[in-house]
């Protein structure tokens, strides 16, 4: 029983995790360079708006 939990996990292990798609990695290439992308534009974003919780009150 335990064998097939070992199973199990090598074939999850072998796909994507965002997309499901077959990778060697946790998350693949395409979704990692996706991901990071999102992340920079919203730090962007962010930057750019500047804080909203600073100034007299």
């Amino acid at each position: 029983m335990v064998k097939v939990k070992e199973d199990d996990a090598k074939k999850r292990a072998k796909t994507c995790s965002v997309c499901g798609k077959p990778s060697e990695k946790i998350i693949c290439d395409n979704c990692e360079a996706k991901i990071r992308g999102e992340a920079l534009e919203r730090k962007i974003k962010d930057e750019k708006e500047g804080r909203t919780d600073t100034g007299r009150r």
